[in-house]
């Protein structure tokens, strides 16, 4: 077994639309193919002749939160409750995702509605146009040649409780841009070898889940904390807002450092099999993944999920949190918001991806409130090497719920261990 799964906090996950009239379950995986008619297929399971009358309404998703939807279809049709199935035509759609909506009234004026949900057209062909400055790519020159100037000064606590005769574990401490303090929890083989390294990146104050020894008694594991989260967790649950006056002092600028001295401390070791490192996280780690397969080119695959942090601008177009936050604070701090969405910029995931160097394996939830799609791909598809992705229709924010993702990425980072 190369990598164990760990699940991580759970936000959310999403159940199919049902209800004792119809339900729609998922055909193609909820997506359909720009230029081809997208059709829903509902499953009628009442008994009786009761006709029903059923509204659906189709809203682009990046205008969830306007206040004026871009509704693009509304139709309604008559159907009797015991004809088995109808089919609920969309036309055809152009690439992007959108919100459903369904309702039905059957012949006492009785109206119900199925829960919202999402399905998509031709993601790949979704444009998120690059924001990238001019100075995009200097000031991440200038920001790591800051990182190299500070000296790793490596500290490792023995975890004796977590250890055993197959892996050591340990609490790791080491210094990062700034002289700030980060690490994480790592495992080493106890055995002589070199051995493949997982860089596991952690979510948006996720809790911190120590290894244990005998999990994965032939892999190097590292659970990343960034600045402030993680083992090094502070009081204040809010980050995304922190140091919104300049790019010089956001906290990503630290936080995306702290990413790439994760690979940093990796490599140094000497178990470290160094052609196979492999990165991979979710929520913010899946971020962090991409950000470090961006700045850092020793990874020899990545595994990012449900990442965060990319395409600001639609982000906040489509789902209230985080970009709703950032907003509080530049009023609260009397800010010009164009200046900092300007200054956001240098740390959208989308204006980096394009320089990963190796494989990419992403996976996302079709009904994700947090880190909705659109955004996922808006980092994906300026990645241009080999990559693929998986989707989990029914799946909300919380994939790590989800067996069969684990397990995916697992057999696929496996692929890389056979070609040594």
């Amino acid at each position: 077994m190369l990598f164990a799964s760990i699940p991580l906090l759970s936000i959310s996950c999403c159940r199919s639309s049902q209800s004792e009239k119809f339900s729609v379950p998922v055909q193609h995986n909820w997506l359909f193919e720009a230029g081809r008619p997208a059709v829903l297929r509902a499953e009628l399971g009442d008994a009786d002749s009761t006709a029903l009358e059923i509204e659906t309404v189709l809203i682009l998703d990046r205008s969830l939160m306007s206040e004026v939807k871009d509704t693009v279809l509304t139709t309604s049709q008559k159907v009797r409750a015991n004809s088995g199935y109808t089919k609920i035509r969309l036309g055809r759609l152009e690439p992007g995702f959108y919100q459903v909506n369904i309702s039905y009234t059957n012949e006492s004026g009785e109206k119900q509605s199925l829960d919202p949900f999402n399905i998509g057209c031709s993601p790949e062909k979704i444009v998120s146009e690059k924001t990238a400055k001019a100075d995009f790519d200097e000031f991440w020159a200038n920001t790591l040649a800051e990182l190299a100037t500070v000296p790793m000064d490596l500290q490792m606590t023995l975890m004796p409780e977590n250890s055993d005769s197959c892996r050591n574990v340990y609490r790791v401490e080491y210094k990062s841009l700034g002289g700030v303090t980060v690490g994480g929890i790592y495992a080493e083989p106890v055995a002589e070898g070199t051995y493949p390294a997982l860089v596991e990146y952690m979510g948006y104050g996720a809790d911190v889940y120590p290894y244990h020894g005998v999990d994965n008694p032939e892999t190097i594991q590292f659970l990343v904390s960034v600045r402030d989260q993680g083992i090094f967790r502070d009081e204040q649950q809010r980050w995304i807002d922190r140091g919104l006056a300049s790019k010089e002092d956001f906290y990503y600028r630290g936080a995306f450092c702290d990413a790439v001295r994760a690979v940093d401390f990796i490599a140094s070791r000497e178990k470290t099999d160094q052609s196979r490192i492999f990165g991979w996280g979710e929520s913010q780690g899946g971020a962090l993944t991409w950000i470090a397969a961006s700045l850092d080119h020793r990874f020899r695959a990545i595994a990012p999920a449900v990442p965060f942090l990319s395409d600001y601008e639609d982000y906040a177009k489509i789902v209230w949190w985080p970009m709703w936050e950032v907003f509080e604070t530049i009023e609260k701090e009397g800010l010009d918001k164009a200046e900092v969405l300007d200054m956001m910029t240098y740390f959208d995931v989308m204006n980096f991806t394009e320089k990963i160097e190796c494989p990419v394996k992403m996976g996302f939830g079709l009904q994700d409130p947090v880190c909705p799609p659109h955004t996922n791909f808006a980092g994906y598809n300026n990645v241009r090497t080999e990559k693929t992705w998986n989707v989990y229709p029914l799946c909300g924010h919380g994939i790590w719920q989800v067996s069969e993702w684990a397990e995916e990425r697992n057999r696929w980072f496996k692929t890389f261990e056979s070609e040594n």
